[in-house]
């Protein structure tokens, strides 16, 4: 018996590796210009490079939340808002694509698009919510950011809520597949 290699060729491919790159580029550049302490900019690189390299230790994501999180060290501008809610989400996606896609394969561009096509309605209802949360919370007015936080959590709660219902009623809903009968299949070991 001979051994065969078992590969397919991805038309319009690139390969998977240039995620992780992208990853480790777009921290950089989303810690190099928006957080204000050398610390939290390193610690997202050197996260995000680990991220890249081993994507199970999380690494990508913790890079992205010290974007997030380095920002408070900085004054709030709606243009950093609006350049922090991009640069975030997509360390979020391409950790999650690196997380799934081996790196040493490749990956069809038209794989891609949905995807893509979802990072973008993501970003036009996010980016609507930061630039009005934005306008609302002027200092001219007065009003405080503390209502938008508590407007944020109830929100949350209540689409983790209907997130569970939802899956509760797609689990109870499904369908049992019939075993064969006894002695019909092939399979049947236990006779």
């Amino acid at each position: 018996m001979t051994r065969r290699s078992h590969a397919f060729r991805v038309r319009a491919g690139v390969p998977a590796v240039l995620l992780r790159v992208l990853l480790v580029a777009v921290t950089v550049a989303g810690a190099w210009s928006l957080v204000p302490v050398p610390l939290w900019r390193g610690v997202a690189v050197v996260a995000a490079v680990i991220g890249a390299v081993v994507p199970r230790s999380l690494g990508g994501w913790i890079g992205g939340a010290c974007v997030g999180l380095g920002m408070v060290f900085a004054d709030p501008q709606p243009a950093q808002t609006a350049i922090a809610v991009l640069v975030v989400h997509a360390i979020h996606v391409l950790a999650s694509l690196t997380w799934t896609v081996p790196a040493l394969s490749w990956i069809s561009v038209r794989a891609l698009a949905p995807t893509l096509r979802r990072f973008i309605a993501v970003q036009l209802v996010a980016q609507a919510l930061a630039f009005g949360i934005a306008v609302l919370t002027t200092p001219e007015t007065g009003a405080g950011i503390s209502w938008a936080a508590l407007a944020g959590a109830a929100v949350l709660v209540v689409a983790v809520g209907f997130g569970l219902y939802a899956l509760r009623r797609a689990d109870s809903g499904a369908s049992v597949a019939p075993s064969a009968q006894a002695g019909r299949s092939g399979t049947d070991a236990m006779r």
